[in-house]
């Protein structure tokens, strides 16, 4: 139950109102608080502040953050859809968990409702003299956070929703995501998949992506009950209620009651989504980079630049992603799992792009140096290979595609001075 709710938590397209909501609460009882100074400062060493003074700044605040917000909401959707229709409908969530936008959205309906529940209370007599004086204080504090949060706001406005923008998102969250994968490839499962048959399975209920799933509470399961857990797909696959989500080995017999029981623990750590995450899943995180490139690259848009951006950017993940040496290694012996194969991250990213780009002498150029930059630099050997392999494909799609006889000579001269170990295709 714990671990779906933080997971819920994380989405930004499902808490995109959390923030805002906690700086309500929040400005409604700083707007309140001020009467508690009337029990620590005595009125007659404090200026008296006239109602009508506080009320005209309240006013103000109340009538200007009314129209920033709704302004900035507008903008915010607007930029959200541009870096959908630019970029990729998937990096829709990235943008959507950017910080700084959703602080100002925040900041600024706090300060409205601030305020309001102010204004409210000033005309209700709430406030005494040393209470008035407090709240003018602490208005002139917001009004000051205000202005630097609105100058803040406009930087953020000039990068919202640019191409630039989405694939810098997408490049953190990729070399995230891989830099945790390459920490730990095996999540923490450390134990060994016992050589007997499995007991019983556990299956999803729904079909969909198998995105999250808490190892550590699979583990205590596992520990409690004498059992071993196998999974057999690492999150990102896409699964129907007749694929096992995990496989349970036990060296006694078990009763179906016992299996339901276990079962029913199990679902409650694993998580079956429509769309897939970037959380767990750094073959998503390259996919979605690599629709970038595609969309750049495609016959309607025809953006080369942006196209090299995003091999650029592919390129920089993979070479540049490590893993963190600090970070908190997990163990669990009781559970086991199947990664998947490293050749995947080449094969699944740089192969459209590869497709799409076949009658583009420029866009190969690129390609072919930054498979070889990646050939070179990255730790994994599968990954080595599988660049190598790429680039010998891509060679071969560019021959069969260049009727002109200088661009053929221009690639192949390109593939032996990046690749020169390598045999020229004919």
């Amino acid at each position: 139950m714990w671990f779906k709710l933080k997971i819920w938590l994380q989405n930004p397209s499902e808490n995109l109102w959390l923030m805002p909501a906690l700086g309500a609460i929040f400005a409604t009882f700083f707007s309140l608080f001020a009467i508690a100074s009337q029990y620590f400062i005595p009125a007659s060493t404090v200026p008296n502040i006239s109602i009508d003074t506080l009320g005209s700044l309240l006013d103000i605040i109340a009538s200007s953050m009314l129209a920033v917000t709704t302004f900035s909401l507008s903008i915010m959707v607007a930029a959200f859809a541009s870096a959908s229709s630019s970029g990729t409908p998937r990096a829709y969530s990235l943008m959507m968990s950017d910080d700084n936008t959703r602080l100002a959205i925040s900041s600024f309906i706090s300060a409205f409702i601030y305020a309001v529940i102010a204004k409210i209370a000033l005309g209700l007599e709430y406030y005494g003299p040393s209470g008035r004086f407090v709240l003018f204080i602490s208005t002139i504090l917001v009004l000051m956070y205000l202005i630097y949060t609105l100058i803040h706001w406009v930087q953020t406005l000039s990068k919202l929703g640019n191409l630039t923008t989405t694939i810098d998102k997408i490049e953190t969250a990729a070399k995230k995501a891989l830099g945790q994968f390459r920490h730990q490839p095996d999540l923490g499962a450390t134990g060994q998949k016992p050589a007997f048959a499995p007991s019983f399975c556990v299956y999803s209920s729904t079909t969909g992506y198998f995105n999250h799933v808490d190892l550590a509470g699979l583990e205590q399961i596992a520990a409690q009950q004498q059992l071993h857990l196998h999974l057999p797909s690492m999150p990102g696959k896409f699964l129907d209620p007749m694929t096992a989500l995990v496989e349970v080995y036990s060296p006694q017999a078990l009763s179906e009651e016992q299996q339901q029981q276990i079962r029913d623990q199990i679902l409650q750590h694993l998580i079956i989504e429509t769309n897939r995450s970037f959380l767990q899943d750094p073959r998503f995180c390259l996919l979605v980079m690599s629709e970038v490139g595609q969309k750049a690259m495609s016959s309607a848009i025809n953006d080369v630049g942006s196209g090299i951006s995003a091999l650029n950017a592919l390129t920089r993940i993979l070479i540049d992603s490590r893993p963190d040496p600090e970070a908190t290694r997990c163990d669990y012996p009781h559970l086991s799992i199947e990664c998947f194969d490293l050749q995947d991250l080449i094969y699944g990213s740089f192969m459209p792009l590869a497709r799409d780009c076949a009658q583009n002498l420029e866009l190969n150029q690129r390609l072919l140096k930054c498979l070889s930059m990646i050939a070179q630099n990255v730790p994994e050997p599968e990954l080595r290979q599988a660049a190598t392999q790429m680039a010998m494909q891509v060679l071969q799609r560019c021959l069969h595609h260049f009727d002109f006889a200088p661009e053929r000579a221009l690639i192949q001269a390109d593939f032996a001075a990046l690749f020169p170990h390598l045999p020229q295709p004919e």
